[in-house]
């Protein structure tokens, strides 16, 4: 249900999102293709680790005059941005760090049980995000190593939304972890946090 070619079409923020949001709901409505997309099978995997978070970051950051084109493969970004003359504005790698077992884990377990995923809260309020820092770290320092001169870095930080009486300890969290990012010395343009839950983009350095 997703190609190469949907996904590698230019379009403005706006029709990325809305492909994504279209997208989705042709998705949902198909039990195979559902399950086939929890357990990030195929093109799945980019699609919900790259293209649903592109989508949300280019639609807050940049005008609807600017075009985006999502990039398969190894080449050090995951998209090119065009300004409105149609000249390369900058590129963008998207970071999606996360527990890979655990996510396998809650994803067959959802779809054993036929629930959603974000039904499933194990954890203590912020103790989900806690458990994610020595992940987000170890993607950094990687990342550290590489040359993104020329290229905006977006870690995408995602968990179960929270109660709206916990969003005050998420967001603690989030500068707490800001600060242990920025201890660190990228060879990079940007550096943005998406965080999905909290719809919120933050950009920490550049």
């Amino acid at each position: 249900m997703i190609t190469k070619e949907d996904i590698e079409t230019e379009r403005t923020p706006k029709e990325l999102r809305k492909f994504v949001t279209t997208k989705k709901f042709k998705v949902n409505k198909c039990i195979k293709e559902r399950h086939r997309g929890m357990l990030k099978k195929g093109l799945y995997k980019v699609f919900v680790d790259e293209i649903i978070p592109l989508s949300l970051f280019c639609l807050k950051i940049y005008p609807n005059n600017f075009k985006i084109l999502p990039k398969l493969g190894n080449q050090g970004y995951d998209a090119i941005v065009k300004d409105e003359n149609g000249k390369i504005f900058e590129y963008v790698e998207i970071t999606a760090p996360h527990d890979g077992h655990k996510a396998t884990n809650v994803a067959k377990l959802a779809v054993k049980n036929g629930i959603a995923l974000n039904t499933l809260r194990d954890y203590n309020s912020g103790s989900d995000l806690k458990d994610m820092f020595s992940i987000i770290m170890e993607i950094c320092k990687k990342k550290v190593k590489k040359d993104y001169s020329d290229c905006s870095l977006v870690i995408v930080i995602d968990f179960s939304p929270p109660f709206e009486e916990e969003k005050t300890k998420y967001v603690q969290l989030v500068k707490e972890l800001e600060k242990e990012i920025l201890k660190m010395k990228f060879n990079v343009k940007k550096i943005y946090l998406l965080i999905i839950p909290l719809d919120m983009v933050k950009k920490i350095y550049g």
